[in-house]
């Protein structure tokens, strides 16, 4: 029996999982939290087998930021994390934060009872995404920099805190959210950067 935590904040998603692994006959969820922020002390009281760590949770922690800091604290502790979101930013800082696998929401429960006993057995599975994520009703790919400047925008930046960030010129900034507006169609900064929220890019990625 793998001994699972789950943190997620989605009541829905949590009735559905606690549903699915039922079935399995193979999955014990010692653990349920909705907030992020208690995560660590849990872990390391109930010493689960497996995390499933969302990675868009409510409050003030991301679930990037908990596993970083679980993996500091417990390093042997195994964490998936999880999303319903196709990004291949997700995938990138699920990596960088140490995760130990990655796995899709709509995965089915054999999906998710295989990547817990492979992870378990030292594996590391990962999908592979190779587009990155499309913005707006034009459905457009930003380039590297102008996802740097949107991250910064949904961290609440000014435009003149970005460009001493990225070293570059005030001016380059309002060079790029204007490109960015023009290409996905969003009338103002507001809209593109409510989108890039919800699709993760305001998660917090410094280490």
């Amino acid at each position: 029996m793998i001994r699972v935590m789950i943190v997620d904040d989605q009541r829905i998603l949590l009735e559905g999982l606690l549903h699915l692994f039922e079935k399995t006959g193979k999955i014990e969820v010692v653990k349920i939290l909705q907030l992020s922020e208690v995560a660590e002390v849990a872990a390391q009281v109930l010493q689960p087998d497996i995390i499933l760590m969302d990675i868009c949770m409510e409050g003030r922690t991301s679930g990037i930021e908990v596993t970083r800091r679980i993996k500091k604290a417990l390093p042997r502790q195994k964490i998936i994390i999880m999303t319903g979101f196709a990004d291949v930013h997700f995938v990138e800082m699920a990596r960088e934060a140490g995760a130990d696998s990655f796995i899709y929401k709509e995965s089915s429960a054999a999906d998710f009872v295989d990547t817990m006993e492979r992870t378990l057995k030292g594996e590391h599975l990962f999908p592979n995404v190779k587009e990155r994520t499309t913005f707006g009703l034009h459905h457009a790919r930003l380039t590297q920099r102008e996802l740097d400047i949107l991250r910064l925008v949904c961290r609440n930046k000014s435009y003149q805190e970005i460009a001493d960030t990225l070293h570059i010129s005030r001016s380059t900034v309002s060079f790029h959210v204007s490109n960015m507006l023009a290409k996905t169609g969003h009338k103002n900064l507001v809209g593109l950067a409510v989108e890039a929220a919800e699709k993760g890019y305001a998660a917090n990625t410094d280490k």
